[in-house]
């Protein structure tokens, strides 16, 4: 009696599990709810000043988030619970045997803490473009025009959104653009 040949299973295919859920995946969605509770009740705790009735409250933000958050890890859940599983990834797109640019990190850091500098010197939205543009480039953007205007939507959209929406303290201009007349 000779036997069927064995097909081998296909490469990155995904195998169920042999239990109606994955513990990984609960203990996953349990970190998820409750991080989302957190953030949700911190945000009560923000404390609001009198009379900014004309702006949006700075608890609208958080809240939005972890309601966001909550729902999304609701939703994991039931899906998990319904034996619903993503594919494990085939590899990562990455070269292990290229080594760290630390020039580029250095850029990114130098980046970041150039705006303890360019927020009082030039004010958010600068500041903003500012750093934008220099991790753009950093990171490998092609030209020097489009991570700038860029640059300048973020600050202007982000000056808009947390200045004049939320009422919260966001210089438009700094100490330099003031003396140059900007």
């Amino acid at each position: 009696m000779t036997s069927a040949p064995v097909a081998a299973p296909a490469t990155g295919a995904a195998t169920a599990p042999s239990r109606g859920f994955r513990i990984e995946a609960m203990i996953f969605v349990g970190l998820f709810v409750i991080l989302a509770i957190a953030v949700i009740v911190g945000a009560f705790s923000i404390r609001e000043p009198l009379g900014s009735a004309n702006t949006l409250s700075a608890r609208v933000v958080p809240i939005a988030i972890g309601a966001m958050m909550l729902i999304a890890a609701l939703a994991v859940l039931i899906e998990q619970l319904r034996g619903k599983f993503g594919e494990p990834d085939g590899g990562e797109d990455i070269d292990l045997d290229a080594s760290t640019s630390w020039i580029t990190v250095l850029i990114v850091i130098a980046a970041f803490l150039s705006l303890i500098v360019t927020i009082p010197g030039l004010g958010w939205p600068l500041a903003v473009t500012i750093l934008f543009f220099a991790t753009s480039i950093a990171l490998g953007a092609k030209g020097w025009v489009k991570p700038l205007i860029v640059g300048v939507v973020l600050g202007a959209i982000t000056q808009f959104l947390f200045g004049t929406l939320l009422g919260l303290s966001l210089p438009i201009t700094g100490t330099l653009t003031q003396w140059i007349g900007l």
